[in-house]
């Protein structure tokens, strides 16, 4: 009984590891400071969603690109479950699962789903980072 209660302990503590690491250093999570917008980096706003489809996969999509652009663009979240994001969404006129390409300056370029497929994506962001270099 001790063997099967230490196991099951090493192999809790292993995925709580595990799911730490991949939260705060692999992923790198997309932050909700909306304060960086206008400050002299582009910025990509998506308007999100707790607990909804559209927005978990557009967010997921961002995250499997984001480390690519990391340095050129910052990836901000506008959560529609707090006041700070509701506004931005409301202001702009967005619904949950769009995002927003603001230049340099805090000027909107676009406006617009994020597109479902991988290469799409890398596409737009590479096209919208030319324009406004």
């Amino acid at each position: 009984m001790v063997k099967i209660l230490a196991a099951t302990t090493a192999s809790l503590t292993a995925l709580i590891g595990l799911g730490y690491f991949l939260t705060t250093v692999a992923l790198k999570p997309i932050g909700n400071d909306l304060s960086v917008i206008g400050k002299g980096k582009p910025v990509l706003v998506l308007v999100y969603e707790n607990y909804s489809l559209a927005g978990g996969d557009a967010l997921t999509r961002l995250s499997r690109v984001k480390s690519d652009y990391d340095s050129r663009l910052d990836f901000v979240v506008a959560d529609l479950g707090v006041p700070e994001g509701r506004a931005f969404a409301n202001r702009h006129q967005m619904i949950n699962g769009q995002a927003m390409f603001i230049k340099q300056d805090g000027q909107p370029l676009w406006i617009r789903s994020i597109p479902a497929d991988e290469l799409a994506l890398r596409s737009r962001l590479d096209s919208s980072l030319t324009a406004v270099e």
